[in-house]
């Protein structure tokens, strides 16, 4: 069938348990886009808007692979309201469809802008664009328009963003700085880009990241080894240079180098087992003294080296630790050019529930640090303090004991709470809420959720805990940040209450504050 694209949007139903289909878009004879969807015209789950702006005007032949009646239905709106019973109130989600990696974070302007992959047509990984949203305070999140969409190179896989704010690149135009995208053609993943290969691609903008524009002399890295992928770029400002880091295969990475953000000579490459794809590099001040400085590498699972750098060569220094020990937290990166100097950061959570009209959610945005924590040297995650803009209800409780047969208890009115909680670590004890369990083993200083497990430490005879809690994701962080479990659980609406449960526990500090959601 042909139809004339006259409007922002098509709107596209689909089912959860409908086959997949291809839709293949082609202009005056040439495949423009192909988008895989589980079409269902009768009683749809789902309708998805699917961004056509960029076709306005054209007539478009819309072909499928199977025999199926196709009926397109035009918008100049698109839905961005965040329904559904397990829709997270203070982690972000795409309002329709399925996001992972972040991508291209970057803050300028004012702006905490977030990028990341988005399949707009359905709640599960495909069709990879890069959907978008921007923040003032990196917890009320307004969702925008896709920026960048599948061509004849590949669909659009990760990569980072950077404000070239001395205009190396000559691509500045006007008065506003040019923000600069590095990313990954996705080769082979389409029909349009049948046969093409993995290469590391630049979009830029002059109009602060609204409007995304690809480059004209793309790619700016060919195929090295196949599926190569997820450039991370950063400012290297001793010899006023450019790095990026950039995943090759297997647990092999490497470090590229340039002066002029467009042309890259490979410098380094560096092996970090049990760990692949979405690397990310950046200094911090050891125990804040900015006179002891060291480096971070890490990758998507959230093993990490600490090192030293000079521009040329990276050395670890350490023996490769680990982070995050939860089910969840995936391809972990942060924000460039942040004006407060601090190094933030977020990662994507894996959960798809049927019948919600969203998959995945975004981790809540961490400050990281680097910390001796008890004699070693740790890479330390926390929540940004904003999140402290969604308490509704905070409640203090101190110097107490839980004993057998007498548990600490209390209801719960909202589905999203932050709680910490200061506690004796010569004593076991358990903490429930909406039906997840959270233990702590004294004999063995293990901290375990699920089918997870930390090693923990405490400090001065107590084990500090800092669990946010959501409707399908909590985050838990010991040991000053150093040890992070990110946990997919779908909460039980039913057992709406926080109990701690010990045989003989002292709690020095408890505080519980419900949250309201941030949109």
């Amino acid at each position: 069938m042909e139809f004339v694209c006259d409007s922002k949007y098509i709107i596209l139903p689909a089912s959860d348990h409908a086959q997949k289909k291809r839709l293949l878009f082609y202009i005056d004879g040439t495949l423009v886009y192909d988008l895989v969807i589980s079409l269902d015209y009768d009683e749809p789950d789902y309708r998805f808007p699917i961004n056509m702006e960029r076709f306005r005007g054209k007539t478009i032949r819309v072909a499928c692979g199977c025999d199926i009646d196709i009926v397109i239905e035009k918008s100049e709106t698109a839905p961005f309201e965040r329904d559904g019973k397990y829709r997270p109130l203070a982690h972000y989600t795409a309002a329709r469809g399925w996001l992972n990696d972040p991508n291209g974070l970057v803050f300028y302007n004012g702006k905490y802008l977030m990028f990341y992959q988005h399949n707009p047509a359905a709640t599960t990984w495909e069709n990879m664009h890069w959907g978008a949203a921007e923040s003032n305070d990196l917890i009320h999140w307004q969702e925008r328009d896709d920026a960048l969409f599948p061509d004849e190179m590949g669909t659009v896989f990760s990569g980072s963003a950077i404000v070239d704010r001395k205009n190396v690149t000559g691509l500045k135009q006007g008065d506003e700085d040019t923000v600069l995208f590095f990313y990954t053609c996705a080769g082979n993943t389409s029909k349009a880009s049948k046969g093409k290969p993995f290469t590391q691609n630049l979009a830029y903008s002059t109009d602060g990241g609204k409007t995304l524009v690809r480059y004209g002399k793309n790619p700016l890295i060919g195929q090295i080894v196949e599926g190569n992928r997820d450039p991370k770029v950063i400012y290297y400002e001793p010899d006023d240079s450019y790095i990026m880091a950039l995943f090759l295969d297997g647990h092999e990475f490497a470090l590229f180098r340039s002066k002029n953000l467009l042309d890259w000579e490979e410098i380094q490459r560096i092996e970090l087992p049990g760990d692949a794809e979405c690397p990310d590099f950046y200094p911090l001040a050891l125990d804040g003294d900015k006179d002891n400085e060291k480096w971070i590498f890490s990758a998507a699972s959230d093993r990490y080296y600490i090192g030293s750098f000079d521009g040329g060569k990276f050395v670890p220094e350490t023996e490769q630790l680990r982070l995050n020990y939860g089910n969840s937290s995936y391809a972990a990166q942060s924000w460039s050019d942040v004006s407060d100097g601090r190094r933030i950061r977020t990662a994507f959570v894996t959960v798809v529930i049927p019948g919600m009209p969203f998959g995945s959610c975004m981790d809540i945005p961490q400050e990281m640090t680097l910390r001796t924590v008890n004699g070693a040297l740790r890479l330390c995650a926390n929540p940004v303090p904003e999140i402290e803009k969604l308490y509704v209800d905070t409640n203090h409780f101190e110097n107490f004991y839980i004993i057998s047969g007498e548990n600490f208890k209390q209801k719960m009115k909202s589905k999203c709470c932050d709680i910490m909680l200061r506690i004796e670590c010569g004593s076991s004890f358990q903490l429930s809420l909406f039906g997840l369990d959270i233990e702590y083993r004294a004999a063995e200083n293990i901290l375990k959720c699920l089918e997870k497990e930390a090693l923990v430490q405490g400090e001065g005879g107590f084990l500090t805990l800092r669990v946010i809690f959501d409707t399908v994701y909590t985050e838990i962080f010991a040991d000053g940040g150093s040890v992070f479990m990110g946990m997919t659980y779908i909460q039980d609406n039913a057992l709406n209450r926080l109990t701690i449960s010990s045989e003989n526990a002292y709690v020095e500090k408890l505080t519980v504050s419900e949250m309201k959601k941030f949109y």
